[in-house]
């Protein structure tokens, strides 16, 4: 990181001055000081996605760590050599190496181009198969700067106290790029703030975006993305800037996610100087490989020599860090806009056994300046199999930590409890396979308060009111309309369970402490979420509900757990606001809400050791898979539910009977009952790459499980 900052200072340039500043920054920067011929490095690297939801909430999906050892020379020549590796996916997928297959850092800010992600292997005669992915960009300071850029700027920031007593004062020079004219080839241009040594005129920091002159038309129109960097220096010898921490990030949002976003986020941190341990007498004007390699498999498996535990490298950091380099679009800023814009992909096309093929469309009216922080939202939806139309419409307004909302709606909500994010509604799965969802037809009008808490959401908290009306629908659909004879050859889709009518005024407090901590992600931590409902009208009750969850990473060993609990309360209670608990739950032996009742608990913990064998990514050609990194899992998970009044026992009387799964026929007992005390169920897998993929068996404690023995378990996902 930068050195400790002393003194801010304001001092504005003339013009001439600042054309001085720049060509003498020119001057300094087009080689390499004449006394640095080489250097060796340590890098530590964590690459992420992150999903940033439409609630501001963000949560890491994929965490990598990679360990390189670095080398440069004076000549340009640069070797990223990784010795070590390890990752946590939360969903089976490819490794992000795949797409940094080449060194991702940046050696140094030096010269007329600089090399930014995907690190440009020049030494190659011919492109390589597939194009040649490097992302060259023109440097604010190279000969032709003034063809590409326009600067402003030029003051005193903040003056620098290194160690050793010595005081730097810190030159900021804004680079705007001239993005009109033609190029023979793409070329990236920069855009933002390089922070000048005043004494050496050597650059310090590169913060800003880039734009891509040249390139020919996007492959993916609907999407937008946009790229950014901090690349900070920091003194080496007394004598080089040279890097020590780097942040590259990309960010890509579509119509069919809202104001969500996908976020790649690079950060490395440099460490281990070696400097001029080779003798090269060369310049840097040479275009040579940037190459990155990696260790032998064995060796990489038997690295440990993490300085950070995974995934607290990118922790603290949020998209909205580079909100003023975002595209225009983007900003809250500027002219109203009118966007195709979806909340979430399941209001474009979902399906399930009530409604079959649901279709909508959605847009966006962001009044921007025009009104600050209100946007109006609206989508439409066919219900095919149903032949009904439902849909929403509503505005937020947003001014600070503080959002207003009111929306209007008609959706088919789904009586699940405690759902995670993956868990929370189908999409596309009853298109193949069993439906996990049971449905209640809701129609509601909503206030909404929503007060975020910290200075990266430490906290937040809602209060829900307005009335509502609940009705039940029927199950249309007995199967699934794909391959229903192979996911599900004995079986149908279930009734949907039963549904008390009525209409009803409801007031909701729900208190989120570190909200992107959860068990279905993967960044470590402790999260946790109460809730409280009251309601009254045609049918009333009480409800509260509370999680905690936890994800720790110990050397070898992963501790995750997770604890939900809840209870509903009533003169009569609906069936629809009771607690339902079985295999999606967590309780892995257990058969589809097996248990109910008007209170409820489930605890769950698992403990994982990762063995010291095949920690190497899988490289298949220009695919790259997360290591095998295979994991040893033992997991308890036991869940009580229980009926203690009379209105709760009625209550599950109306949720109707459960049913034979090959005929639907009812059974004569209850679709789901109390569970009798706590039901444990026990489960070993043999989890591998980065958790995302279990494999094992699972088994009641208590001999009371509806299936005797052990049962097959496969586990798709890092959630418990």
């Amino acid at each position: 990181m930068l050195p400790i900052l002393a003194l801010a200072l304001c001092i504005p340039p003339s013009d001439s001055s600042l054309k001085a500043l720049v060509d003498s920054a020119a001057a300094h920067n087009r080689v390499v000081p004449e006394s640095l011929s080489s250097y060796r490095a340590h890098i530590e690297s964590e690459i992420t996605v992150v999903i940033k939801r439409s609630s501001g909430t963000e949560s890491a999906v994929q965490v990598e760590q990679v360990a390189s050892e670095s080398r440069w020379l004076r000549n340009g020549t640069y070797d990223q050599h990784v010795v070590g590796y390890r990752a946590q996916m939360s969903t089976l997928t490819i490794s992000m190496l795949g797409f940094l297959h080449r060194a991702w850092t940046v050696p140094v800010l030096y010269g007329n181009r600089i090399n930014v992600m995907f690190g440009a292997d020049t030494g190659r005669a011919t492109r390589p198969r597939g194009g040649n992915r490097a992302f060259i960009v023109a440097h604010p300071f190279a000969p032709d700067r003034d063809s590409a850029y326009t600067f402003t700027g030029g003051d005193t920031v903040v003056i620098l106290r290194l160690p050793g007593g010595r005081r730097v004062p810190l030159i900021r020079v804004h680079v705007e790029p001239r993005l009109t004219g033609t190029r023979k080839q793409p070329i990236g241009l920069f855009r933002g703030d390089v922070f000048l040594d005043g004494t050496r005129y050597q650059i310090v920091r590169m913060r800003g975006s880039f734009n891509l002159l040249g390139r020919s038309p996007a492959a993916y129109p609907m999407l937008r993305s946009f790229f950014a960097v901090d690349l900070q220096n920091g003194e080496v010898d007394g004598a080089y800037w040279l890097p020590t921490t780097q942040r590259i990030e990309g960010q890509v949002a579509s119509p069919f996610t809202g104001d969500a976003r996908t976020a790649l986020r690079v950060v490395s941190q440099w460490s281990r100087y070696a400097v001029n341990d080779t003798v090269v007498r060369a310049d840097t004007v040479q275009r040579v490989p940037h190459t990155l390699t990696f260790a032998p498999s064995d060796s990489l498996s038997r690295y440990g020599e993490w300085s950070a535990p995974l995934g607290t490298a990118t922790a603290g950091m949020r998209t909205d860090d580079f909100t003023d380099l975002a595209p225009p679009s983007w900003r809250p800023t500027g002219k109203p806009t009118v966007d195709l814009s979806y909340d979430k992909f399941a209001d474009f096309f979902h399906f399930d056994r009530v409604e079959g093929a649901y279709t909508g469309l959605a847009g966006q009216l962001r009044f921007r300046d025009a009104a600050p922080g209100l946007v109006a939202r609206a989508n439409v939806g066919y219900a095919w199999t149903e032949a009904t139309f439902r849909g929403a419409a509503g505005l937020t307004w947003t001014r600070g930590p503080w959002q207003l909302g009111l929306r209007a709606a008609r959706q088919l909500d789904n009586t699940n409890v405690f759902t995670t994010a993956f868990t929370s509604a189908p999409t596309i799965e009853p298109l193949f396979t069993q439906d996990e969802f049971d449905y209640v037809d809701r129609r509601s009008l909503t206030f909404s308060a929503t007060r975020t808490l910290g200075p990266e959401r430490e906290a937040v908290v809602q209060i829900d009111a307005g009335p509502g009306d609940d009705r039940y629908d029927v199950a249309r659909l007995r199967r699934p309309p794909i391959l229903p004879n192979v996911f599900m050859p004995d079986s149908l889709f279930r009734p949907n369970r039963g549904v008390e009518n009525g209409t009803y005024e409801r007031v909701a407090l729900t208190i989120d402490f570190h909200p992107d901590v959860d068990l279905v992600f993967v960044r470590p931590g402790v999260g946790a979420q109460i809730h409280y409902e009251w309601a009254t009208g045609d049918i009333a009750w009480q409800r509260v509900t509370a999680r905690l969850v936890g994800r720790q990473f110990a050397g070898p060993f992963i501790l995750t757990a997770r604890a939900d609990g809840g209870l509903v309360t009533g003169h009569t209670i609906p069936p629809q606001q009771l607690f339902q608990i079985g295999t999606l739950e967590g309780l892995t032996a257990y058969d589809y809400k097996q248990f109910g009742g008007g209170q409820a608990a489930v605890l769950q913990t698992e403990v994982g050791y990762e063995l010291p064998w095949l920690r190497a990514p899988l490289r298949l050609n220009r695919v790259v898979l997360p290591a095998v990194a295979p994991e040893l899992a033992i997991g308890v998970r036991s869940g009580w539910a229980d009926a203690s009044t009379a209105a709760a026992r009625a209550a599950l009387l109306g949720l109707g009977s459960r049913v034979n799964p090959s005929t639907d026929a009812p059974l004569p007992f209850p679709a789901s009952a109390p569970s009798d005390g706590f039901r444990t169920s026990l489960d070993f897998l043999l989890r591998g790459f980065g958790g995302a993929l279990g494999i094992g068996a699972a088994r009641a404690l208590d001999g009371r499980g509806p299936t005797p023995g052990w049962s097959l378990l496969i586990v798709f996902g890092s959630s418990i």
